[in-house]
């Protein structure tokens, strides 16, 4: 091997190398993503690649019918609504009113008593009896003024009660809506929650891919390294550096394909699946340029603003807190103001969290043109090292280190629409009123 050669093959070694150590550590899942353990390492793609096949589209909808969080969200609201606060209520207004037509009945036996005996006073001739008579009938109306007065008084106690009931079932209704909305935002935290691990699956198949072809170059430069052994032009210690740069590359591999496995159960149990059920993610939709020509960012603004989550919290916390003074149930206005304060925060924080989600998604856009750009380039550059290879004028390895720039560059153009898509599907996250992990 002339001087030239042993060059270009240093070049290949250190561009190997690396490779290696750029891939030494692989894509990070996001933090959310729970990675279960006690797995084994899977042999090959092909066993990670056996389950379910789970499209994008249907991950929300999978979620809302048969998560177990969901369902249990969902009888929660159910129990709330069979809740009959006026039942206990109903039953004391039905007391009174029959405690009422028994006093009506009394009041009026006595009141027919009293005439009667003012009767018979107008008949008698004796003064005694007249006398007698006389305190009969006082007794009488007396009796059938106090039944009334008693009528008066329940009457007063069921138009409290039935205030009392108006009041509970309001309050019943304030505390289904206030439920409702915690738990259907936290039923779209769990939907978003599944759609980045689908994402993560998607991704990681790409991280898969990169690690089995930089091993292949690899073995390829490690296959010449020993051939330069022989020949006196490499050393021990380069081949021991290079196999345990191909070592490492294969334990990784083995490393994310058992994440692969266990996010695959994890995004399973999250769409209502049992335990053990693995799920394989399709390819992710396609955002095109309609699409994101079409963003009408001030109109979203206002949705996502009325939509938010966060900021009904604050505009909730600041209607109690309100209440609460009109009630006397706070002295101050001090509670009521601060809620006000803090309302106003919130908004201005939505409105510049919602502003970073679309910066982001330009951010991601143009990126992804970059990659497409950068892929072009490595495609004429191949076309260039494809003909210098069938000419004999470059080494195999050259060009097929030359060919795995161009799968780089491919690689590049999957991850930035990968990107692209994630934040797409963020912003309409946020256009929704949810954004990750809430203000």
């Amino acid at each position: 091997m002339n001087y030239k050669s042993v060059l270009a093959f240093l070049g290949v070694m250190c561009i190997c190398s690396s490779s290696a150590n750029a891939f030494f550590y692989p894509a990070v899942l996001p933090s959310t993503i729970a990675i279960g353990t006690g797995l084994s390492a899977l042999s090959d793609s092909t066993q990670a690649d056996k389950g379910e096949d789970v499209f994008f589209n249907s991950i929300e909808r999978l979620v809302m019918e048969n998560n177990q969080n969901v369902k249990g969200f969902k009888e929660t609201l159910k129990s709330i609504s069979a809740t009959d606060t006026s039942k206990q209520i109903k039953e004391q207004i039905n007391s009174y009113d029959f405690q009422n037509m028994l006093l009506e009945k009394q009041a009026k036996e006595y009141e027919a008593s009293a005439e009667q005996l003012k009767q018979a006073i107008e008949t008698t001739q004796d003064d005694n009896m007249k006398i007698v008579l006389e305190a009969q009938a006082n007794a009488m109306q007396i009796l059938a003024q106090q039944a009334r007065t008693s009528i008066s008084v329940n009457e007063s106690i069921i138009s409290g009660l039935e205030d009392s009931a108006e009041d509970a079932q309001q309050k019943l209704d304030e505390s289904y809506e206030s439920t409702k909305r915690q738990l259907d935002n936290a039923a779209n935290q769990i939907v978003m929650g599944a759609e980045t691990q689908y994402i993560a699956l998607n991704t990681i198949d790409g991280t898969i891919s990169t690690l089995e072809r930089n091993i292949k170059a690899l073995e390829r430069s490690l296959t010449v390294m020993q051939k330069q052994l022989e020949l006196g032009l490499a050393s021990e210690l380069d081949v021991k550096t290079m196999e345990n740069q191909l070592e490492s590359l294969k334990t990784n591999l083995n490393s994310v394909m058992l994440q692969k496995s266990n996010l695959q159960e994890n995004l399973s149990v999250t769409l209502g699946n049992e335990a053990g059920t693995r799920v394989n993610a399709m390819s992710l939709p396609v955002i095109n340029d309609y699409k994101l020509d079409n963003i009408d960012y001030n109109k979203d603004l206002e949705t996502a603003m009325e939509n938010s989550y966060a900021i009904w919290q604050k505009q909730d916390a600041a209607r109690k807190a309100s209440n609460d003074y009109e009630d006397n149930i706070t002295s101050t206005v001090d509670a009521y103001e601060a809620a006000k304060l803090d309302l106003e925060a919130t908004k201005n924080k939505t409105q510049t969290s919602f502003k970073g989600l679309y910066d982001t998604l330009n951010e991601k856009r143009n990126l992804l043109e970059q990659a497409e750009k950068d892929l072009v380039m490595s495609k004429q550059n191949f076309d260039v090292a494809r003909l210098k290879y069938e000419k004999g004028m470059i080494s195999q390895l050259e060009y097929l280190n030359e060919q795995d720039k161009l799968e780089t560059a491919k690689d590049a153009v999957e991850t930035a629409k990968t990107d692209l898509f994630t934040a797409y599907n963020t912003y309409q996250w946020g256009v929704k009123g949810v954004m990750g992990g809430q203000i």
